[in-house]
């Protein structure tokens, strides 16, 4: 079967539609993220400091009896999970993790995220993770992957359906050289 120049601009104007949302959510918290705007930006945080660690296998009692006592949210998800080697609950959205600062005080820590700040762990691949052939995948995750794969097909559509710039085709090719050669350059001077 031969794909026409007509299903090329129907691949890439269905694909682009389909992931203009992802899109938009990669660009705008990834421009966000070299300024510095972080996942907890705008977040509301409680600090609360506790006396030591729980024991092992205690945690999420703790947990609760600190939330309760403070008049804090307790999160719909108490299953208590190792995240960088602090107990924690809760989601991407309100979470609650018990860390020990660099002073040594530990300290119970809810961080309730605004939109922002669920969009940018979306970008960096957090959330709810379930487990598919060895690997931790949050929903979102599929999304990402296909969006990538997407972009590789926008370029090669693009490319058949300019026939690959036949008219100007040594100008096409330079802009792609000149591309490639100030990308590994910008990679390189990065390091």
């Amino acid at each position: 079967m031969k794909i026409t120049k007509k299903n090329w601009i129907q691949i890439h104007t269905y694909l682009s539609l389909f992931f203009l949302p992802a899109a938009l959510i990669y660009a705008i918290t990834g421009v966000l993220y070299i300024f510095e705007i972080r996942q907890n930006s705008g977040a509301i945080i409680h600090n609360i400091e506790l006396e030591s660690m729980p024991r092992k296998g205690e945690e999420r009692e703790l947990i609760l009896k600190v939330l309760e006592e403070n008049n804090l949210k307790i999160p719909k998800n108490t299953e208590v999970k190792n995240f960088r080697g602090s107990p924690s609950m809760g989601n991407v959205y309100y979470g609650v993790n018990i860390v020990q600062e660099k002073d040594g005080k530990i300290i119970l820590r809810t961080t309730q995220r605004n939109l922002y700040g669920v969009l940018m762990l979306m970008h960096k691949s957090g959330g709810t993770k379930f487990e598919l052939g060895g690997f931790r995948f949050s929903l979102f995750d599929f999304i990402a992957i296909g969006f990538g794969i997407s972009l590789l097909l926008f370029y090669l559509s693009g490319l058949f359906v300019t026939s690959f710039c036949k008219k100007n085709r040594a100008s096409a090719f330079g802009t792609l050289g000149v591309g490639l050669v100030i990308t590994i350059l910008a990679v390189y001077f990065s390091v």
